[in-house]
């Protein structure tokens, strides 16, 4: 008689599965196309289709608390760009610019799946979403995203130097295409951002600039920018589009916000002294912004602006700043007050521009010494640190300097 416990034990042992040991197979996963959720249309190009999600907004359009289209000239901007030439074109011939990809590290193995271009075309702004529906489309991607590009003198984007376009010039290399970003301009905000606000906002990042700055607040459809790359390996694997449109959200308010940042800096840049500016922070970055324009008398006017005075750290920042004007154009007798003004703020920096005025200019040796001995006190009882080190080593020379002026003086 055959042992039918023993039998299963030995098949189980082997690996065999039966009955109710036997394991359900997983359901499989329900394929969800991007098309039945994103609204959109196929493009067609010689190189096949590829899908294209597209909206218009009118140039009336207030993104946040600022208008969609700038309403100012943008030539301070151009000239920080070093493209002062654009400051005369047409606004359509910029494009705003903005990438999701399958990874944050680039190179080669990086692709951009989803490339979001706006730009203005009579009384709208016209936005072209070129999704990769697999990787096979590419080709066609990036022949829809030149003829949108064509005739565009200049790229607008948010870190786009460091990332999106060497990631795009990459891709058009490598698939062998006339790259229609060659020889066109790039003014890449996220800079200029952090120029002008970094000194009061802890973050410069697009999301928070959107907040802070333009004042407009993402919906519930937006998702964090890590996960992007997820998601889409997500879709290509298994075919559910159903994270992927949020990403579609993402993408499209990334270019239209930057159109809006756009138009807020060149307003700003424009006229500083303007209510757009009532932060002492900003007010000052910007001062410098200029300054280094070589727009000297108008940073100085805000480097004086009643709103840097009430703040004693940005006083003393906007002291030896009006200083270091005065003395570059050689105007000694504007920029004594103000570093002593300074100094009697506790400004070292300050102490020290006079301690070289009286030295090289005019030949005060004594005075100089005074100012010299009194700061390397001040430094010597600072915690001591690296810099602080070399500061007195300076010191030291300095003052080893003016006793041996004074010897000769004196002889």
């Amino acid at each position: 008689m055959v042992d039918w416990s023993d039998l299963s034990e030995q098949l189980k042992k082997l690996g065999v599965q039966f009955g109710k040991d036997k394991p359900l197979p997983a359901p499989a996963k329900k394929k969800v196309p991007i098309e039945s959720l994103v609204p959109g249309r196929e493009v067609e190009t010689i190189y096949g289709k590829v899908f294209s999600s597209n909206h218009q907004y009118s140039d009336q359009h207030t993104h946040g608390a600022v208008p969609l289209k700038p309403f100012s000239s943008f030539q301070v901007l151009c000239d920080w760009a070093q493209a002062g030439h654009l400051a005369e074109s047409d606004i359509s011939g910029f494009i705003f610019l903005d990438t999701e990809t399958t990874g944050l590290s680039g190179g080669t193995g990086t692709i951009p799946f989803m490339i979001g271009a706006g730009r203005f075309n009579g009384d709208q702004f016209l936005l072209e979403q070129f999704f990769l529906r697999s990787p096979a489309e590419e080709k066609a991607q990036l022949a829809a995203l030149s003829k949108f590009v064509d005739g565009a003198k200049a790229v607008v984007s948010y870190n786009g130097k460091s990332f999106d376009l060497p990631i795009i010039n990459t891709r058009f290399i490598l698939n062998r295409l006339d790259n229609p970003f060659d020889g066109i301009d790039h003014i890449d905000l996220l800079h200029i951002t952090r120029r002008v606000w970094k000194r009061r906002l802890k973050q410069c990042n697009l999301g928070n600039i959107e907040k802070e700055i333009l004042e407009f607040f993402r919906t519930d459809e937006d998702i964090p920018g890590y996960l992007v790359p997820e998601f889409y390996r997500n879709y290509v694997v298994h075919g559910d589009a159903s994270q992927v449109a949020n990403i579609f959200y993402h993408n499209e308010i990334d270019v239209v916000s930057l159109s809006a940042l756009f138009t807020m800096l060149a307003a700003i840049l424009e006229n500083p002294t303007s209510e757009l500016l009532s932060h002492t922070e900003d007010i000052y970055s910007i001062a410098r912004l200029m300054e280094s324009l070589n727009r000297e008398a108008l940073a100085e006017q805000l480097y004086a602006s009643e709103h840097i005075l009430t703040s004693n750290e940005e006083l003393v920042l906007s002291l030896i700043s009006r200083g270091r004007i005065y003395k570059r154009n050689k105007n000694f007798a504007e920029a004594l007050p103000l570093w002593e003004q300074a100094a009697n703020h506790g400004s070292p920096e300050a102490a020290l521009e006079l301690a070289k005025y009286y030295e090289h200019i005019a030949k005060d040796y004594h005075q100089a010494l005074d100012l010299t001995v009194r700061l390397l006190t001040e430094i010597q009882s600072s915690p001591p640190g690296e810099s602080v080190q070399q500061d007195i080593l300076r010191l030291e020379h300095r003052k080893s300097r003016l006793l041996q002026k004074i010897q000769r003086q004196t002889s």
